[in-house]
C-alpha cells in the first residue's frame, strides 16, 4: 500500500465482483483515486503530523487546514532574526545567495561568471545554530555566518542552542511531507556585501486551546503579554506570523469515504477493461450490450461516489488561510 491509500486491496475487492489476479492495476488505481478524493475534498483523511505557518486573523479562532484534531505539539508566534549569513569578498564574487532547504543551508556563489554551489550544511551533520553558522565561516571565499547576540540585535536570546533544522518550515500545500527533492522554505536570499537574515518563530504561546474540528482558541488567563489586545483574545492580524505544529486526521478512514474509493475504483477498473467510447455492441451470439459514460463533467467524481463523500468535503469562505 501506499502512504496515502484509503483503502487496502481486499476492501477494493469487495466491490469488484468477477475480477481476480489483477492486484498491480487495483493498486495503482487505489493509489490515484486515494490522491484523487483528497484533492476533491481538500483535505487529507490519514493521520499526518503538520508543521505550518498561519496568518494571524484578527478572529477569536484560528482555522487550521487539516482536521479532526488528534493533538497540537506547538504553537510559535512572533519570527526573529536568530543568524545571519553574508558573503563579504566582493572582489571575487559578483553575486551570493543562501537559502534553507528541508535537507539544510545552501550556500551560492558566483565569481567570474562561474557558479559555485557550496557543500550543503545538513541539519543531521550541524545541530545547532552556533555550529551551523560555524560551518558557514568554515567555506571560505567570503563566506560568514554569525548567531545573532546581544551585541547585534535587540530580540537576541539563547539562539546559539537552538536546533539548526527549526530554520526550515514544510511547504502547506500540495504534498511537502512525501515530496521528492528538495524544498526552500527561506531564500534565495541575496548575500553578497550584506547579511542575510534568517528567521525563526522563538516565543510559545501558553495561552490558548484547541478544538477537535479544527481551529484553536485565544485562552484564559492571559500568560502572553508580548501579544496585543490583552482585554480581547483574539490572533493578531500578521502575515506568517504564527507556527503551529499538529497531529490531525482520522486513525481509522471512514466507512463512507472507503466506500467512496471502492466505487470509484471498481468503475475505473472497468472502464480499462473495454472500449469506453463503445455505447452498444451486438456479439455473434447472446443479448447485445450497451453502456454510458460513468464520470461526472468537470473532471470530479462520478454522481454516486460525490454524494459520498458531500459530508467530507472542506469548504473555506472568508478566510486567508488557504
Amino acid at each position: 500500500m501506499a502512504s496515502k491509500d484509503l483503502i487496502t486491496l481486499p476492501r477494493a475487492y469487495q466491490n469488484l465482483a468477477g475480477a481476480s489476479g489483477v492486484d498491480p492495476l487495483v493498486a495503482t488505481l487505489i493509489t490515484s483515486v486515494s490522491d484523487a478524493i483528497e484533492k476533491y475534498c481538500r483535505r487529507r483523511f490519514l493521520t499526518h503530523f503538520y508543521d505550518e505557518l498561519y496568518n494571524g486573523s484578527g478572529d477569536k479562532r484560528l482555522l487550521l487546514r487539516q482536521y479532526p484534531l488528534q493533538s497540537v505539539q506547538s504553537v510559535r508566534y512572533m519570527p526573529v532574526f536568530v543568524c545571519r549569513v553574508g558573503n563579504f569578498d566582493t572582489m571575487l564574487n559578483q553575486q551570493a545567495r543562501v537559502s534553507v532547504t528541508n535537507a539544510g543551508l545552501q550556500c551560492w556563489r558566483s565569481a567570474s561568471g562561474t557558479a559555485y554551489q557550496e557543500t550543503l550544511l545538513t541539519w543531521a551533520s550541524y545541530t545547532t545554530l552556533q555550529s551551523l553558522m560555524n560551518a558557514v565561516s568554515a567555506l571560505g571565499n567570503g563566506w560568514q555566518g554569525q548567531v545573532v547576540s546581544s551585541a547585534t540585535s535587540q530580540f537576541a536570546g539563547d539562539y546559539g542552542n537552538w536546533p539548526s533544522a527549526d530554520l526550515y518550515v514544510p511547504g502547506s500545500y500540495g504534498d511537502p511531507l512525501e515530496g521528492v527533492g528538495t524544498q526552500t522554505s527561506q531564500g534565495n536570499l541575496n548575500a553578497r556585501g550584506c547579511w542575510a537574515a534568517l528567521l525563526m518563530h522563538t516565543y510559545e504561546l501558553q495561552g490558548y486551546q484547541w478544538d477537535g474540528r479544527g481551529w484553536l482558541l485565544r485562552a484564559i488567563p492571559y500568560t502572553d503579554p508580548e501579544l496585543r489586545h490583552p482585554e480581547d483574545l483574539i490572533w493578531p492580524v500578521g502575515v506568517n506570523n504564527f507556527r503551529i505544529q499538529y497531529t490531525a486526521g482520522y486513525s481509522t478512514v471512514p466507512e463512507a469515504v472507503q466506500e467512496a474509493c471502492a466505487e470509484w475504483v471498481s468503475a475505473l477498473y472497468w472502464l480499462t477493461q473495454r472500449d469506453p467510447a463503445l455505447l452498444h455492441q451486438v456479439p455473434s451470439s447472446g443479448t447485445a450490450s450497451g453502456w454510458g459514460p460513468v464520470a461526472a463533467p468537470g473532471n470530479t467524481p462520478p454522481p454516486h461516489v460525490q454524494a459520498l463523500l458531500a459530508p467530507y468535503r472542506r469548504h473555506t469562505v472568508a478566510t486567508n488561510q488557504g
